[in-house]
């Protein structure tokens, strides 16, 4: 794999004859992207693969926030952002490839408390907290029950510190965001547990404008690129590579 610095701030994954095309994204979402993981993390490794096959030359662009990369895009600012959750309004709104990634959302509790629960639902009528700017789509069938709470601090951090101090039930949110804000909130990860029921599972995907010219075939020449990765176990080995990897930290 090769990559080229571009005023200091993207990389250049280079083939000949390939299709020139711009991906934007930003760091800090390890083991996903970010520019001081291995190969800058597990998805830029995805679409190193996904990208030779399709026959593209991405130009990756790394920006400090999340925050207008999507309506950059929307402007034309560049080809594709990655990687983004999927949600029912997004799949509306924009043009989404098969998945890249995905990460599955737990639920944490305090230390000591007891709680019997076999399924999401069960979390119905609790004090759930998640952080401003995360999503919220996995939450919506909680809120049938009138006594569901949201609390949404700055950070995931806070939602952790109020969960010890009890001002918070329940912090649902994915297994790698949660053990590095463990990590750096308490010095024993015993201060919480970690409930035996899978949340949610969530995908991850490349997001392309529907006013692209040629968003269309980007998505299908991507999705096939994929197809062929995993059935041949590429992407998958990848994959377990950077989990195993990330969680050996903790």
């Amino acid at each position: 794999m090769k990559y080229w610095l571009v005023m200091g701030c993207s990389i250049l994954l280079s083939w000949a004859h390939a299709d020139p095309i711009k991906l934007a994204t930003s760091g800090g979402f390890a083991p996903f992207t970010d520019q001081n993981w291995k190969n800058q993390g597990m998805v830029i490794q995805i679409l190193d693969q996904v990208m030779r096959v399709a026959d593209f030359e991405p130009e990756i662009i790394f920006h400090d926030g999340w925050g207008e990369l999507i309506s950059d895009t929307e402007a034309g600012l560049y080809d594709a952002t990655f990687p983004w959750y999927y949600s029912a309004e997004r799949d509306e709104q924009y043009l989404l490839s098969d998945s890249l990634a995905s990460t599955y959302v737990m639920p944490y509790v305090a230390k000591n408390k007891i709680f019997s629960v076999t399924t999401r639902m069960d979390l119905a009528g609790y004090r759930l907290c998640r952080p401003a700017g995360y999503f919220t789509h996995d939450l919506e069938e909680l809120f049938e029950d009138p006594n569901t709470e949201l609390i949404q601090p700055n950070t995931l951090v806070e939602c952790f510190e109020m969960l010890v101090r009890d001002e918070v039930d329940v912090v649902p949110v994915d297994l790698f965001s949660a053990k590095t804000a463990i990590a750096s909130t308490f010095e024993s990860a015993d201060e919480v547990q970690q409930l035996g029921i899978v949340f949610s599972r969530q995908s991850m995907h490349l997001l392309v404008s529907r006013n692209h010219p040629n968003g269309e075939d980007i998505i299908a020449r991507v999705n096939q690129a994929l197809s062929r990765l995993e059935m041949r176990g590429i992407l998958q080995a990848i994959r377990q590579n950077h989990t195993s990897l990330y969680l050996k930290q903790f």
